[in-house]
């Protein structure tokens, strides 16, 4: 079934072929039915300044929202199988999904992975909340005619994966957080974080305009020296996460999926670092739903302390630590991670399990 076919003219897919994203490996974008119209979508994004290579954003998919804005997503993995919507960190984008994505077509999972706002090719919404973020979310799966489907993300993504799941709880078949970071508030979560982040995120929990400056340096490196932003991300990982982090095509999908995450400069990231920062709108034992957490045991980014706290805190959270693993283990083990998930539908939160040890 091809869910394009009978969308409405505001919604139908605009879709660039995959080799335009120079450097961009793996499985690629699920292809775009044939009849629909390709549109012109901002400009395109330079990596590496002077001299660098394109990201083409001449022909993108996108759906309008009920407020006008467009909101710009792909699709990868089974064109048929059970919908997922993929929720990007911060700073990132729809790009993220890749890591992931030909483990879905394995297991049977169809991937929609849009930009939020200002990311990417996205237009950008500036007074938004994380509450505003469902409503997105639904007009979407209203226009690719969704009924049900799953949420799924990692790192950043943990206040929008579970803003929907407060906000349109009938909506959803599965939530799934992977390497989450949730609260930071909370004493304790940054227990085992390493030093450099760690830092980072108490000096913006101070001052959210500390949050918008880090942002701001991160967009301007990332315009002029990707690569240095690369090393410096590969030195803050534990040797298990470098392995992965360095492998083949993942130097080159980071570096793609960096630079759209700023295409349009660091004002998108910079108001999410701040809503992280803040109150959410929501508290934790707020979800309503059973939601599968996947926790690498070794994760520096978001550490052990901030899984057991995610576990801890919401009603239905179905934790899995994996040991001798980090932030990027579930890279290798996603078709297992995917079994793994799925087995966790969105029930109404019953008691909370006790953790398993993959």
């Amino acid at each position: 079934m091809t869910p394009y076919a009978s969308a409405p003219a505001h919604a139908r897919g605009l879709y660039s072929e995959p080799s335009a994203y120079l450097g961009a490996r793996g499985n690629a974008s699920l292809p775009f039915p044939t009849g629909q119209s390709l549109v012109p979508a901002l400009t395109d994004a330079v990596v590496g300044g002077p001299g660098g290579y394109v990201i083409s954003s001449s022909l993108v998919r996108s759906v309008t929202m009920p407020d006008g804005r467009t909101l710009a997503y792909d699709e990868y993995g089974d064109p048929d199988g059970l919908p997922f919507v993929f929720m990007h960190g911060i700073p990132s984008s729809r790009f993220a999904a890749r890591m992931i994505a030909d483990a879905a077509a394995r297991v049977g999972v169809r991937l929609i992975a849009p930009d939020r706002p200002g990311y990417g090719c996205s237009d950008p919404f500036p007074s938004r909340t994380l509450l505003d973020w469902p409503r997105d979310v639904e007009a979407l799966a209203d226009a690719l005619h969704l009924d049900e489907f799953g949420v799924i993300g990692i790192s950043g993504a943990v206040p929008y994966l579970l803003a929907c799941a407060v906000a349109i709880p009938d909506r959803l078949s599965h939530v799934a957080i992977l390497s989450g970071l949730g609260p930071l508030r909370e004493p304790g979560v940054m227990e085992g974080m390493n030093r450099e982040t760690a830092t980072l995120y108490r000096l913006a929990l101070r001052s959210p305009r500390m949050a918008r400056v880090w942002m701001a340096m991160l967009a301007k490196t990332a315009k002029h020296s990707p690569h240095l932003v690369y090393r410096q991300q590969l030195g803050y990982l534990p040797e298990v996460d470098r392995a992965v982090f360095d492998g083949p095509g993942m130097r080159e999908h980071r570096l793609v999926d960096f630079a759209e995450a700023f295409r349009q400069g660091a004002d998108g990231p910079s108001r999410e670092a701040v809503l992280h920062m803040t109150d959410w709108g929501f508290a934790l034992c707020d979800v309503p739903l059973d939601v599968f957490v996947w926790q690498g045991a070794l994760d520096r980014h978001h550490p052990i302390a901030m899984g057991r706290y995610l576990e801890r805190d919401i009603a239905g959270a179905h934790a899995v630590f994996v040991p001798e693993v980090g932030a990027f283990g579930f890279v290798d083990r996603m078709d297992e991670v995917f079994e793994q998930l799925l087995d966790v539908p969105a029930r109404a939160a019953a008691l909370t399990e006790p953790a398993r040890r993959a």
